[in-house]
């Protein structure tokens, strides 16, 4: 895990497909998009993280 834990902004560029399915998900599970978008990040990084991958993640 990376060693601050401060909250920057991110901007992205999704498609409209994705972006109503993450709001589906997210009215479902009573969550922000935010909070999804994190938790996302966070298996992203594990998984690399498990290919030892040299990108300071480790």
């Amino acid at each position: 895990m990376i060693a601050s834990k401060k909250k920057v902004p991110v901007t992205t560029h999704l498609y409209e497909s994705q972006v109503i399915m993450l709001n589906k998900i997210a009215k479902e599970l009573q969550v922000t998009k935010a909070v999804l978008f994190r938790t996302a990040i966070e298996e992203l990084l594990k998984k690399y993280e498990d290919k030892q991958l040299n990108i300071g993640i480790k």
